[in-house]
């Protein structure tokens, strides 16, 4: 019985350690973007000429990390799986597979990010293969690591 709870225990230990050390080389992409110009086969969805003389609304592109899934949401949606891997040359590249011809295959992805501040970042995703782009924005917002120091007189 003394020597399962050991066993249990050097477990439990070495798991949290495990988990404490890791580090994933993942990119974490997901959340809701917003289009900057969207080029499906050399046919410019976003922004057309009629949008610089009257605000329209641009196109919603939702990235789901858990199912890998890429949705440009617009009056249609249009869904495209991905996997992201590195090449050789150590740059990023998106695999899509979509029912839309012109969102399947190889694309480069760029990214880019723009400090707004000390809670605040824009980050660039820039996705392109032949005719196709794909050129998309998001605000991130993040608290600070180190708190506040207490204050005398305060709640």
């Amino acid at each position: 019985m003394k020597t399962i709870r050991i066993v249990i225990i050097g477990i439990v230990i070495a798991l949290i350690a495990f988990l404490i050390f890791y580090k994933t080389e993942k990119i974490n992409i997901g959340g809701i973007w917003t289009s900057k110009e969207i080029v499906l086969d050399g046919k410019t969805l976003y922004p057309v000429k009629s949008d610089s003389l009257m605000q329209a609304n641009a196109f919603d592109i939702i990235i789901d990390d858990w199912t890998n899934s890429l949705y440009i949401c617009n009056q249609d949606t249009i869904r495209a799986n991905f996997t992201i891997k590195k090449d050789s040359d150590n740059k990023l590249r998106m695999k899509l597979t979509s029912s839309e011809s012109s969102l399947n295959g190889n694309f480069s992805l760029e990214m880019d990010t723009l400090s707004l501040g000390p809670t605040a970042y824009d980050v660039y995703a820039k996705l392109e293969s032949g005719e196709t782009l794909l050129y998309i924005q998001r605000t991130v917002y993040y608290q600070s690591q180190k708190p506040l120091l207490p204050r005398r007189g305060t709640p």
